[in-house]
Formats: structure tokens, C-alpha cells, sequence
């Protein structure tokens, strides 16, 4: 049996492994091979699904990841993790105003099960405003046009537990956000299908260019007997970072029309956009709800079939609140069906109680959106600066927490070679994100998160800095 390791985006990280200072980066006794585990299992018997399920290896290995996580006072030897999408650069900001607002936002009701079966009516009415105010959506977002789950991860997973079966796919655009491979997959037993369209400059702005490669996959998937059920719209997009224009907005939605399938669009970083100069012609971000698709294209577009996916996490900095939610405007069916699942995965009602206080309190709610936009420009920029004085190559973004980087130059020839240097980094405490585990087809790709605050940022970019140095001078790779 080999050592006691952890699986992460293909990584195999062993135990034994020292952090900063020479300290374990995590006790032995709570890692371990999943396939071994199962392998010395003599109890009672278990499930098909844990028995089968493949995702639950990646699973555990997110939890080492974040048993190893960085903390400047319980944790200074600990790992910063570059390859995960945070948003810690406003935190003091956040932790002022609920420490101010906690007791007016809190009501007694917040001590009960509350008011509704899934989150309060509090924040039913509060995400509608939201969304009413700043994406102008072509009808006014109701509040029972919502249902609620644990962050979107939660979201993805039970909506499309409702929209499809066991088996069915969802195509999604490559490289894209590695959770996608678990979020609708590890319960409803969907299939992923991933699309290779153009170059990012020509997928985000050119009319039929990714939408072509759509069509490919699902004449692809047609031969092979797979009923595709949904097409899962990332926007902005991860991880490129970069925003779609009207124009191949419309074609996503003409595509799932003409196929009769289901719309999903993912907004999580709706309010995390920028204008990049190295983007001249960038759009800005749109909901896919304030479209009006048959006045645009003078084509039909059947709307039950559109539903939005979006989350407080990104846009607000708290992950750990776990505050998703998915909007159905034209499918009460679909909210309905939602409706059970959200009460047995019911949100909290301290987060509830308080991203409900900011969205209400409206000079905070703006003065910290555009604040945390400032704080995205200026961080993406000192990546960007750092990356290029590695002699990589940073694709220019305009939203979310992270960029991808051609890092072709450190020499992998092989995606092995390129997980080689994964666990290199994390043995100087700092993690990267793999191009592999978001479907980047070639070697040489990280995806680099740029959102912590700008002095755990600069203490990363050190220990990457380190960990390239030595890489390099080790002659691992020419």
C-alpha cells in the first residue's frame, strides 16, 4: 500500500510532506487513500453510489487542502492557495459592518425555522431587489421566482437534480471551472461533455465562433446515444475571467432553444467586473435575464428554459457563508421541484440575516461593490506584473479572482511533469491552479488567483517566487 496521500486536481500529496519551517503540513491520521480505504472495508455493506462514485477521491482531497490552509497566527506554515477562487481582500471591511449591524440584522424569527421552507422572505425579497437594481432584467425578478441553496456549488447540484436524469449531459465550454465535474454529477449521476470552441479574444466576442463547436458536440453526442439535457453558460467566465458579448449570449440561447434543451446560466461573479485596457473592446457583464431574445434575433426563445445559478461568495467575499441561490422566472415547476431540496440543505440564518442587512443598507451595498472592484483591478494588475517577470504569459481578464497563465517556459512536456510541479509548490506553501483539472488540453497552464488581501498576496507570490527559483536551478526542467 503506498503512503497516505490526498487526491487534488490530479495532485498526489503525501502526508509525510513538510510546509515553511519544516512542520507537517497535516497529520497523517486523517488522510488516505479513497481506492484503499474501500479496498480494507469489511463493515456492513455501503451504497452503489459511495461505492462507485469517483468524485469522493477529489473530495478528500479538498478537505486536505483545507486542513493545510494558511492562518498568520494558527497556521503561519500553512498553505496559500492560488489555485482556489477566494476573495479575502475586503474582509476587514465585512467584518466591521456585521459586527456593527449583527444585532438589527438579526430578528427573533432568525432563532426559529424561520419564514419560509428554504431561506427567509427577508432574503427572497432582498435577492430580488438585488438583481432588479443592478442587471435590469427584461422582467422584474418576483421573489418566489427564487429558491436557495448552500452557496452554488448547492445550486448546481440540486437544480439539476430536478432538470435531468442519471446519465444525461450537460455541455459546457473548456477549459472551465474544475467543480463543474463534480457539482452536477456526484448526486444526480449527469455526465459532463466538454466543448473546445475558439481562442478566448474570438469565444467571448465573435457571434457563431463557440456556438459552431457546440453543434459539433451535440451531433457527437446524438451518434453516441447521449441525451443531452442542459448547456451550462459560465458568465464571466472561468477561468478565463473575461465577459460574453450580446451577441454570443443570444447564440447559447437560440442553441438551447433549438434543441430543446435547458439554459443554465452561472452569474457568480456578476458584480466582479472591470474595464481592463488590455481589453479595449471588452463588453460589460450581462444577465442572460435582460435579454430579450425574440425581439433581438426574431426567433422564438421558449423562457422556462432559463434558469440562473448565483452565489454571495465571489462577489461579497464569504464562501463561507454558503449563500446560492437559482432564479426561474418562467418554470414555477422547476422552483417548486426545487422547493423540498432546499429545505433539507436550508440556509443558515445569520448569513442570511446579514448579506440581507447590506443589500438593503444601499449607499454600504455600493460603496463596498465598487471598493472591491478598485481592489480587483489593482490585484489582478500585481499578478499580472509578477507573472510576466517570470517570463510567462497572463491572459489579460476583466472579471473574476484569477487569471490564466501560459507558464509553457518551466519546460513541462507532459501533464505528469505539470502535476510534478504542483506538488513542488506546496512543499514551499503556496498551491497553484493546474491548466489539467480545468480541461486545458496542453501542458503548461495555471490558473493563478489574484483576490487575497494584498499582504497575504505578496507573502504567495514570494513563496511562488521561491518555488519557481528553486524548480528552475534544480534542472527538473529545462
Amino acid at each position: 500500500m503506498s503512503p497516505p496521500t490526498a487526491e487534488l486536481a490530479g495532485l498526489s500529496i503525501s502526508s509525510k510532506k513538510t510546509g515553511p519551517g519544516g512542520k507537517p503540513l497535516v497529520n497523517a491520521a486523517v488522510v488516505g487513500e479513497w481506492h484503499d480505504a474501500k479496498a480494507a472495508y469489511t463493515g456492513p455493506k455501503l451504497s452503489r453510489r459511495t461505492w462507485e462514485n469517483e468524485h469522493f477521491a477529489g473530495s478528500e482531497g479538498l478537505d486536505f487542502v483545507f486542513r493545510i490552509t494558511y492562518d498568520d497566527e494558527a497556521n503561519p506554515s500553512g498553505m496559500i492557495n492560488l489555485g482556489m477562487a477566494e476573495n479575502t481582500m475586503l474582509t476587514k471591511d465585512y467584518l466591521e459592518y456585521y459586527a456593527k449591524v449583527f444585532s438589527k440584522a438579526l430578528r427573533p424569527n432568525d432563532f426559529t425555522y424561520g419564514t419560509q421552507a428554504s431561506a427567509s422572505k427577508r432574503f427572497h425579497t432582498a435577492v430580488a431587489d438585488m438583481w432588479n437594481e443592478n442587471f435590469t432584467p427584461l422582467t422584474p425578478v418576483q421573489p418566489d421566482d427564487i429558491a436557495t441553496a448552500p452557496g452554488a456549488t448547492g445550486a448546481l447540484d440540486q437544480l439539476f437534480s430536478v432538470l435531468g436524469d442519471a446519465g444525461d449531459a450537460v455541455l459546457i465550454a473548456a477549459p472551465h471551472y474544475n467543480g463543474f465535474d463534480a457539482n452536477m454529477v456526484v448526486r444526480s449521476g449527469a455526465r459532463i461533455v466538454h466543448v473546445y470552441g475558439p481562442e478566448p479574444d474570438i469565444a467571448f466576442t465573435t457571434p457563431g465562433a463557440e456556438i459552431a463547436a457546440f453543434e459539433k458536440a451535440m451531433e457527437d453526442c446524438k451518434a453516441k446515444g447521449i441525451n443531452v439535457r442542459a448547456v451550462l453558460l459560465c458568465s464571466p467566465q472561468n477561468p478565463w475571467g473575461r465577459t460574453y458579448s450580446k451577441e454570443v449570449l443570444l447564440d447559447y440561447a437560440l442553441f438551447a432553444e433549438k434543441h430543446d434543451i435547458h439554459l443554465i446560466s452561472d452569474e457568480i461573479y456578476a458584480l466582479s467586473v472591470w474595464d481592463n485596457p488590455k481589453i479595449p473592446n471588452s463588453p460589460p457583464f450581462i444577465s442572460m435575464l435582460s435579454l430579450d431574445v425574440e425581439k433581438e434575433t426574431g426567433k422564438r426563445f421558449d423562457k422556462s428554459r432559463l434558469h440562473i445559478v448565483y452565489s454571495f461568495s465571489k462577489d461579497f467575499g464569504c464562501n463561507g457563508f454558503r449563500l446560492g441561490v437559482i432564479i426561474s422566472q418562467h418554470n414555477p415547476l422547476v422552483i417548486r421541484g426545487l422547493l423540498h431540496i432546499s429545505f433539507v440543505a436550508k440556509l443558515g440564518s445569520i448569513g442570511d440575516a446579514l448579506i440581507s442587512h447590506l443589500i438593503n443598507d444601499k449607499p454600504t451595498f455600493k460603496e463596498l461593490v465598487a471598493k472591491n472592484v478598485d481592489a480587483l483591478r489593482d490585484s489582478s494588475e500585481k499578478m499580472a506584473a509578477f507573472c510576466e517577470k517570470q517570463g510567462w504569459k497572463p491572459v489579460p481578464v476583466n472579471s473574476g479572482h484569477f487569471m490564466m497563465v501560459d507558464a509553457s517556459n518551466l519546460g513541462f512536456k507532459t501533464m505528469e511533469e505539470e502535476k510534478d510541479f504542483g506538488r513542488h509548490c506546496i512543499e514551499f506553501g503556496v498551491g497553484v491552479g493546474l491548466g489539467q483539472s480545468y480541461h486545458a488540453r496542453t501542458p503548461g497552464w495555471l490558473r493563478l488567483t489574484h483576490t487575497y488581501a494584498p499582504d497575504r498576496l505578496d507573502l504567495a507570490l514570494e513563496r511562488l517566487g521561491k518555488a519557481v527559483e528553486a524548480w528552475r536551478s534544480r534542472g527538473l526542467r529545462e
